[in-house]
């Protein structure tokens, strides 16, 4: 529906009309019955556009597909997650600017599915790896469940392959990852690297303060277990790109670290994703 003609059927209804041809993903536009328009930004998305043209509410609920992979059921990108089996094809992320690919070195097991989070069990002895599906992107988390899987040497560095068609992936500000077009424009972006323990379910709840950036007051999209509580022993760990890999250095003294709780977190690629949130807390996460 044109300007012009929401305009007219809210005068004629004396109520407001959306103005569905300037619908978006992430906006609303609405005419009002005395004639002035009003624009709703929404930080997240709102709906997304199917192939059809038609709109959908955002699901971020994972499901195997006919290829063998696993992706979410409504997204603002193009997602998918290893159905199992090689690595290669750990994370495929692209919309219509272009695609990248980040693979797992070695084979992988068949993911246990719940909700929007995929858990690939003991890619290492005692070592977890979830990808959760968010509607613009994903995260990726290894969980270390032990002291004993902690001194596995090969999370001493972890790197995952990299790939792209169209893109280019490049370090970011403050040792995050971009993927950029061929002018240079950020398509898909991340902050740096972050591991975390588990003292805050031991410890006394503490009083915290979060201030998140976002254009409107709306639920944070993240899931659970994909970042720091409040009382967490955390560690920043910056993204290394290296032609075709990119890799992160897991801070040794917290992974095993003699007052370390189990189990340990590891985000080595930051989720990448079309935007960004910054949450900042009081006993000094910045994620």
């Amino acid at each position: 529906m044109t300007h012009e003609a929401a305009t007219a059927r809210a005068t004629a209804t004396d109520e407001s009309v959306e103005v569905t041809g300037e619908r978006t993903e992430y906006s609303t536009t609405m005419a009002h019955p005395d004639g002035t328009y009003s624009l709703t930004q929404s930080a997240v998305p709102q709906r997304v556009k199917g192939e059809d043209g038609s709109w959908h509410p955002v699901d971020a609920t994972l499901e195997k597909r006919g290829d063998g992979t696993v992706g979410p059921r409504s997204a603002v990108v193009d997602l998918s997650f290893s159905g199992g089996g090689d690595g290669a094809r750990l994370i495929e992320l692209g919309n219509e600017q272009g695609s990248m690919r980040l693979g797992w070195p070695g084979r992988l097991p068949e993911p246990r599915l719940d909700g929007a989070k995929a858990v690939y069990p003991e890619v290492f002895e005692g070592v977890d790896l979830e990808l959760t599906a968010t509607a613009e992107g994903y995260r990726e988390v290894l969980v270390v469940k032990s002291s004993e899987a902690a001194a596995n040497t090969a999370l001493e560095r972890i790197e995952l392959t990299a790939s792209s068609t169209g893109l280019e992936i490049v370090n970011g500000a403050g040792g995050g990852l971009r993927a950029v077009d061929e002018n240079g424009n950020t398509v898909f972006k991340g902050p740096a690297g972050q591991m975390w323990d588990s003292a805050g379910q031991v410890a006394a709840p503490q009083a915290t303060s979060r201030i998140a950036l976002t254009a409107v007051e709306e639920p944070d999209p993240v899931e659970e277990g994909t970042q720091p509580r409040a009382g967490d022993a955390s560690a920043v760990m910056p993204v290394h790109v290296d032609g075709d890999s990119v890799s992160v250095r897991p801070d040794l003294e917290l992974l095993r670290g003699d007052e370390t709780v189990y189990p340990v977190r590891i985000d080595p690629s930051v989720g990448l994703g079309v935007s960004e949130r910054t949450v900042l807390s009081s006993d000094g996460d910045k994620f």
